[in-house]
């Protein structure tokens, strides 16, 4: 861990940016931080709590994952996705919702899931995990917050890496919420963050995808913002881990802006030191 630590922070300074980092080895309980507790814009990444609250709703009663739910136009929101290039009226189950938001980080699909969970709701579940500074501000989309990433929503790279341990152990909703979760998370597509170097296929990783795995989301936005948390599963590491970067030279959302690149050597770094013989 420590030969790690100081790889992932000769990574991390060299960023021309801000650049924060957590690493859990969930086998040991290792654990490290560069800037872990600074608040940062989450991007897309945000949309893990809201997937953790809406699991916690489902095992509360509150909703059903088979429920069935109407994309309205209250729903759309322009960016990532495909639901705000359709017409309104598509029903799809709640699961569904959820697995449009991560897998394709459909915006207009989280706003569904955000209306289901509910942005007090969502903030309050955070707490109870004990998340103290994981806030969601607003629906996706909502003018109100202009450009500004921080007034969409934020956390810190602890608090992430800590949700992700949570829902890898099991502890984030109950074991079978957390399960789904995590089939989910495994089945994202168009990895730009912290396993864009990995060996992944359509199945994830190689090269054998049932016993090599890594369930993770990412986000971006302008101003160099781009995040990542991510869970890494090999038959010889299990590891928790969530990266923020902000500024720099990254503008825009291209795929290879420097904070997509930083992230993508940060998660490499962990994947080979840890969870590779």
């Amino acid at each position: 861990m420590q030969r790690l630590e100081e790889e992932v922070r000769r990574i991390a300074d060299a960023h021309s940016g801000a650049c924060t980092v957590a690493v859990t080895d969930l086998l040991t309980g290792g654990h490290f931080g560069i800037g872990e507790d600074a608040l940062m814009p989450t991007a897309s990444l945000i949309k893990v709590p809201v997937l953790a609250a809406l699991y916690q709703a489902v095992d509360a009663g509150e909703i059903r994952l088979d429920q069935r739910v109407t994309y309205g136009e209250h729903h759309r929101s322009l960016g990532s996705g495909v639901l705000s290039l359709m017409a309104p009226g598509a029903e799809m189950t709640v699961r569904d919702a959820a697995m449009l938001m991560i897998v394709i980080s459909d915006n207009s699909a989280t706003n569904m899931c955000i209306d289901l969970a509910g942005i007090e709701q969502t903030n309050a579940r955070m707490r109870s995990l004990g998340l103290r500074k994981t806030t969601l501000y607003r629906r996706l989309g909502d003018r109100s917050a202009g450009l500004d990433a921080r007034k969409m929503s934020v956390s810190t790279a602890g608090e992430m890496a800590t949700l992700h341990q949570l829902i890898a152990e099991g502890k984030a909703a109950s074991a079978e919420s957390c399960a789904d979760m995590l089939r989910i998370m495994r089945r994202l597509q168009g990895r730009a963050e912290l396993s864009r170097l990995l060996p992944w296929t359509e199945m994830n990783m190689l090269p054998e995808p049932r016993e090599h795995w890594v369930a993770e989301k990412g986000g971006s936005f302008i101003h160099g913002v781009r995040t990542g948390g991510a869970i890494f599963r090999t038959p010889h590491g299990f590891v928790a881990m969530a990266a923020f970067c902000e500024g720099g030279s990254g503008q825009g959302t291209a795929h290879n802006a420097e904070g997509n690149v930083t992230l993508g050597r940060l998660g490499k770094a962990v994947w080979d030191a840890l969870c590779v013989e």
